[in-house]
């Protein structure tokens, strides 16, 4: 008779305290009741009874719970993670692209260029109009100029070769393989134009990206 006054006062306290914790998660609710039941396990009525005055009122217990998991909610909140700025967005990269992008071609011929104008591409610090000049710009006077040199100085070899081919009488002008001819400077020049073009259209883009910062 005395294990089942014990075993009712501690089922309608805990009924009481299911009641009352209805509006907390499943999780923290039964952490809660298995701790209340464990302490009440194997007493007699008179004990039973004084633990449950200690314990006291379950809607009090079920409001105390409540707010301390709603503090550990705002908490978390407070501290969420930091999104992670990509590597291509940092001042870092793009110093770097730059800087690949006008000496990448001295260090590791035609291969050093086009690595260097990749990472520029990649990177979100510079407009798209400013990658298409650095670039496009000193890849294509390169390219027509070059296009430009070739059909001159094939146009200068058939010339030569007509003329010496229907040469009468007189000896035909020898050339001094030692001196240059004049598309051998047009040459020289465009080379000398890549060289001064391509490190300065990375250089400009270092210039544009001052007071730009990771986005």
């Amino acid at each position: 008779m005395t294990r089942t006054s014990a075993d009712s006062l501690r089922d309608d306290y805990l009924a009481r305290l299911d009641e009352a914790m209805r509006g907390l998660p499943h999780g923290v609710a039964a952490d809660i009741r298995g701790g209340i039941a464990e302490e009440l396990d194997g007493l007699d009525p008179a004990q039973t009874a004084e633990r449950i005055g200690r314990l006291g009122d379950p809607g009090a217990i079920a409001r105390e719970a409540h707010d301390a998991w709603r503090g550990e909610r705002v908490g978390e909140d407070a501290v969420a993670p930091v999104p992670r700025v990509p590597a291509t967005s940092t001042r870092g990269y793009a110093i770097a692209a730059a800087l690949t992008l006008s000496f990448g071609g001295i260090v590791l011929p035609i291969v050093g260029w086009f690595v260097g104008a990749v990472l520029v591409s990649l990177s979100s610090l510079w407009k798209t109009g400013e990658k298409v000049i650095a670039i496009v710009v000193p890849f294509a006077l390169c390219t027509l100029s070059g296009i430009l040199i070739s059909g001159l100085g094939f146009a200068s070899w058939s010339s030569s070769g007509s003329s010496t081919g229907s040469g009468t009488g007189g000896g035909a002008e020898v050339m001094n393989p030692l001196l240059p001819t004049w598309y051998d400077l047009i040459w020289f020049g465009v080379i000398a134009l890549g060289i001064i073009l391509v490190p300065l259209s990375g250089l400009w883009l270092l210039w544009r990206l001052r007071g730009r910062t990771a986005r």
